[in-house]
């Protein structure tokens, strides 16, 4: 028992590890008498509930991160068995309010290179093969949201998607880190916010389907439209319009075995097919 914990993150899914015998949760922990919250992400037996593990939550600078309940990050497991969580920065702006998003192997024991994106986003497995450009080493990569929200910090509103080499670094082009995840692809909204001076309008997806049969990604957009990203191109080639658009809807895409997307928009879910 810690009497720190004030209980489980709002909006954070567990997840399972690919033996089935690892259970991944995140609990927020108060931290003195702010009103932001920190948290551990806990291993759990996942027949018992009994505890295997906690790692307490950083930034890759050693600052303590923020685990808001705000937000919708749930851990994601890698087929390798390593494991992904979003987190912010405390100060208010730190690194363009991107936040970060760490990385452990299966038993929390080893901090891996982090990405350059956490803030309210859970990452999505894309097979390797799925991206014809790619050639490393590893046989799964990461697809996150990558927003550089304007005004924040240094934020020029050029909102992008990213399918990240978790394995693979880079220097951050955002500042705060020395290195991340590699940047394999990227690719900016497609419309522009009439708020911002040439900004994007937000890519709204809290985590995104991705098809290796068509090598894609079917992604929500704050503009009212789902749009698939071709992996293969590099390009927003199909769209479909749900609504006119909402800020900050923050939903998630999901595929049927029919090859029929799912996706939620102004509190409507719309059945997207070929």
């Amino acid at each position: 028992q810690d009497a720190n914990v004030t209980g489980p993150a709002l909006n954070c899914a567990p997840a399972l590890s690919p033996d089935g015998q690892t259970l991944y949760v995140v609990v927020n922990i108060a931290v003195g008498n702010s009103a932001p919250q920190s948290g551990y992400l806990l291993a759990l037996d996942s027949t018992t509930l009994a505890f295997k593990a906690r790692q307490p939550l950083f930034t890759p600078q050693g600052q303590v991160a923020r685990v808001s309940d705000s937000a919708s990050s749930s851990p994601t497991v890698g087929p390798d068995g390593d494991v992904y969580f979003g987190v912010l920065d405390f100060a208010a702006g730190g690194h363009n309010n991107r936040g970060w998003l760490l990385h452990f192997d299966a038993a929390l024991a080893t901090l891996k290179t982090p990405g350059s994106f956490g803030w309210d986003d859970t990452p999505s497995i894309v097979p390797s093969t799925a991206v014809p450009s790619y050639t490393g080493a590893s046989t799964y990569l990461l697809l996150t949201k990558y927003n550089n929200y304007y005004l924040a910090g240094s934020g020029d509103g050029l909102n992008r998607m990213a399918v990240l080499d978790p394995n693979a670094t880079q220097l951050d082009s955002y500042g705060g880190a020395a290195s991340v995840m590699k940047e394999i692809i990227t690719i900016v909204g497609p419309t522009v916010d009439p708020g911002t001076l040439g900004g994007r309008r937000e890519w709204c997806v809290n985590t995104a389907v991705v098809d290796p049969v068509t090598r894609a990604a079917y992604i929500n957009s704050e503009d009212g439209r789902t749009y698939k990203w071709d992996f293969a191109t590099n390009t927003l080639s199909q769209s479909v319009v749900m609504n006119s658009g909402l800020g900050q809807a923050y939903t998630a895409t999901a595929m049927g075995p029919d090859g029929v997307v799912y996706a939620v928009n102004n509190a409507q879910i719309h059945a997207i097919g070929a």
